[in-house]
């Protein structure tokens, strides 16, 4: 109902909720949860699956191209490539601006599996020796 519009407070009435309108609007948010979490879940399955098939396909090339094969060659490239474009790994920065630095390439990619797993209360500081001053042994 909510979807057509109708309003918190007329779902209640209508559904007969006791605690009115905020009961409505909670029982939304907790279904949109639900549905959001039970769509990461799949999306996670379905992206093993994805990278669980690509390493049956290197698997049945790679011996091929590390002799040689150049068709080999070419389709072991494009399975790294394809790997690299699920995993997110051909978005990491490189190219020398203001986020190439392995303290923000790291701080990135742990910002990005804290989203992917739902660990939003984890934190993590990332400290510069050499930025800090500070002598390596």
């Amino acid at each position: 109902m909510r979807i057509a519009g109708i309003s918190p407070t007329i779902i209640a009435e209508n559904l007969g909720y006791s605690g009115g309108s905020a009961a409505v609007v909670k029982d939304i948010t907790r279904s949109m949860q639900k549905a959001a979490k039970a769509e990461h879940i799949a999306s996670e399955h379905l992206l093993q699956i994805e990278i669980d098939r690509l390493d049956r396909l290197m698997a049945a090339v790679w011996a091929k191209a590390l002799s040689g094969d150049v068709k080999a060659v070419e389709q072991a490239e494009k399975l790294i490539a394809r790997r690299c474009s699920l995993l997110g790994l051909d978005l990491i920065n490189r190219n020398g601006s203001e986020n190439s630095d392995i303290a923000s390439l790291l701080g990135n990619l742990f910002a990005s599996l804290q989203a992917r797993h739902g660990q939003d209360e984890v934190t993590v500081e990332v400290v510069d020796a050499i930025e800090a001053g500070e002598d390596s042994p």
